[in-house]
């Protein structure tokens, strides 16, 4: 996957086909126990009516505050970095700006970091083509202002090459190793690899006013391959894991490996493989690697594994989740299932909080343009979990199916041959059809990542009946295989299997016929697993760690250096004396000596959904730009309340709030512009009133 070839439109705008695709857990030794429960809903950031877009990246700057970079010629010309930005916490997307962009060439690559000051760097690619010379540069703007405006970094240069040939730097990825930003990027000039067709990557640290010379990370020449997207994470061990393509694969252009650092700078270790692909011939490349809010890895690449066609533009996501700081990977699943003639690609993660991680990609599928979908480590009541629920891909990806049975036994049928659907709307359905001679059909998917809890499967069927076996089930999820057949009926039915005590972290839903002659037919639409709607009990407070009492913001999402330097401890460790109702701790969103922000929240899930009330103590100085309580992610608009400018304890009440996603995220913000200034919160209470 020859790095820089991914530059303009041309390349990726294609007519594609794929085939089914397997998201059962993928099998090894010490797989990780529990997946991601992945909601079936996407969100539109950004979509172009010309031109294409690629290479999205995401930034979470503050509470609710969200960015996504992405290249993009749509507005004619060469390629540019163009920054969206939500303020709702990915609900809703404003109008991307341009943040970096050359008069003479394209500009690609962006990837942002967020800064300990609040600045926010932007990193990205230049290609500058004039007669028969190639230049490519590596540089960084910065914001000031939360991604609203951007300017060049003084020094920011990271590297640049110029060539004879199509060769030169490529995808830069900031981030920070300890205290230090560092930079990884990918070469195959000549000047560091001579002749050789490889590519290396290479890292540098900022100095504060420049960086460092080059020191390599994964040497490709040495391995013959072309080493490239480098994606670097602090694990939660303390050691650091770097993501990369590599073409040292036998069989395949490319594949997915990674090396571990004890400490982010020497990476003389090992290259592992972490993917490979199962068809030969296919690739897998554009990986990247994050650490979830409960200490696991996840990563992602694309693949074109399970597509009749070769290339990028027939690839789509894949995620796998390791639970042991790399040593194994498992559960690989496809977030953004698309048609037979679209892709998914160039995608990345963002690890939201404790419970959640964002997936952006950049497809032609439904529309060109940059989607996110959101996976939950914690299970949302009532959301449809089944991937491709709706068959509205014209395929079955998403859906494990055997040998022959797709597409000889399953069709898809619908708008391809005027058989009308399901009630719900939408264009397919699937058949599970009979043969001439004995023969059966199965298709189902494991859903992983699911709390323990009650569920209930549902979907449409009906069948001309007389098969000797025709049923829907679920099993492997902690109990015995439930199972209830198809109904004999030409009418679209709502077929239901309730009560499904989950107690494994994950089930396997299905269908199936064994069918005796070509007359036989089964048919399956708006498949639904969903986790039933907890009973929540009233007037018991839901929210962890409410008090403090642990001396530590544990139960709670903070952001970058927020703790422990603008989050103090307060209490008996120094005297000042609590809120109302007992207890030795609170915490105190402190002032410094430059404008800085600091925020403190939870996503607290598995609600029923109902009237709820939040409320906590508080007092501030008063003065700062912004102060105040909210809860949001609830399934209405986010309510916010401002802290009360006094010394005493003050209980501060946000009523009414109307739960219906089964979830709700309660926090507290202060943006802060002198070390005087303060604002204290304690006993923190979230409660179900009916």
């Amino acid at each position: 996957m020859k790095a820089k070839s991914r530059l303009r439109l041309g390349i990726f705008m294609m007519v594609v086909m794929m085939v089914a695709t397997l998201i059962m857990p993928f099998n090894m030794a010490q797989a990780a126990t529990s997946g991601m429960a992945w909601p079936t809903s996407n969100t539109t950031v950004y979509t172009t009516g010309s031109g294409g877009v690629w290479y999205p990246r995401m930034l979470q700057v503050s509470s609710g505050n969200m960015l996504v970079s992405f290249d993009t010629n749509a507005d004619g010309g060469f390629t540019k970095v163009k920054v969206a930005k939500s303020t709702d916490g990915g609900l809703t997307w404003g109008t991307p700006i341009t943040a970096a962009s050359d008069a003479n060439g394209d500009v690609g690559n962006g990837q942002m970091l967020l800064l300990t000051n609040g600045d926010i760097w932007l990193a990205y690619r230049v290609v500058i083509h004039s007669g028969s010379t190639y230049t490519t540069y590596l540089k960084v703007r910065k914001s000031s202002d939360g991604g609203s405006t951007w300017s060049d970094l003084g020094n920011g240069q990271i590297a640049t090459e110029s060539e004879g040939s199509f060769n030169g730097v490529w995808e830069p990825f900031l981030g920070y190793v300890g205290s230090t930003i560092t930079v990884m990027y990918a070469d195959d000039s000549s000047a560091v690899v001579g002749s050789s067709g490889k590519q290396k990557i290479l890292m540098k640290t900022w100095s504060g006013s420049g960086w460092s010379s080059a020191t390599v990370v994964s040497d490709g020449v040495a391995n013959n391959s072309r080493d490239g997207m480098p994606v670097f994470t602090k694990m939660a061990d303390g050691r650091y894991i770097v993501v990369f393509e590599a073409t040292d694969i036998s069989g395949h252009p490319f594949g997915i490996k990674y090396k571990i650092s004890s400490n982010g700078v020497d990476w003389s270790g090992p290259r592992q493989t972490m993917f490979i692909p199962t068809n030969a011939g296919k690739k897998a490349g554009a990986p990247f690697v994050v650490k979830l809010g409960d200490g696991r890895l996840m990563a992602s690449f694309q693949t074109d594994d399970s597509s009749a066609n070769t290339g990028d533009g027939y690839s789509s996501m894949r995620t796998m989740i390791s639970s042991d700081n790399g040593a194994t990977w498992g559960y690989l699943y496809n977030v953004f299932p698309v048609s037979d003639t679209k892709f998914s690609n160039w995608n990345s993660l963002m690890a939201v909080d404790t419970t959640r991680v964002m997936a952006v990609t950049s497809a032609n599928f439904p529309s060109t343009g940059i989607y996110l979908r959101t996976g939950n480590a914690g299970t949302p009541s009532n959301v449809n979990l089944a991937d491709n629920w709706g068959f509205e891909t014209a395929n079955v990806n998403g859906w494990t199916t055997y040998g022959a049975d797709y597409p000889n036994r399953i069709h898809i049928h619908g708008l391809n041959d005027g058989i009308a659907r399901a009630p719900g709307g939408g264009n397919y359905f699937i058949g599970l059809a009979g043969t001439s001679s004995p023969g059966t059909a199965y298709i189902g998917q494991t859903i992983t990542g699911l709390d323990s809890g009650i569920y209930t499967m549902r979907a449409y069927l009906r069948s001309s009946g007389g098969q000797t076996s025709n049923y829907m089930e679920v099993k492997d999820y902690g109990g015995a295989t439930l199972q209830t057949n198809f109904p004999v009926t030409g009418t679209w039915t709502q077929v239901t299997i309730s009560g499904i005590s989950v107690t494994n972290a994950q089930a396997t839903i299905g269908f199936y016929t064994a069918n005796t002659s070509d007359s036989q037919w089964a048919d399956i639409d708006n498949v639904e697993f969903i986790k039933t709607a907890s009973t929540t009990p009233l007037n018991d407070n839901l929210t962890n760690n409410w008090g403090f009492e642990t001396a530590n913001v544990n139960g709670w999402t903070t952001y970058g250096a927020d703790y422990p330097d603008r989050i103090h401890i307060h209490g008996i460790n120094d005297g000042i004396t609590r809120a109302p109702g007992g207890g030795n701790y609170f915490i105190g969103l402190a002032g410094i000596s430059s404008p800085a922000t600091a925020y403190v929240g939870q996503t607290i899930t598995g609600l029923q959904n109902g009237t709820y009330t939040m409320r906590a103590y508080l007092r501030s100085s008063g003065g700062q730009t912004s102060n105040y309580m909210e809860v949001k992610d609830y399934g209405g608009t986010t309510r916010q309340t401002n802290f009360p400018v006094t010394s005493t304890w003050t209980q501060v009440t946000i009523s009414g709030i109307s739960v219906t996603n089964g979830q709700a995220t309660i926090g507290f913000f202060a943006s802060n512009s002198s070390s005087s200034q303060w604002a204290d919160i304690d006993n923190v209470e979230f409660f179900r009133t009916n």
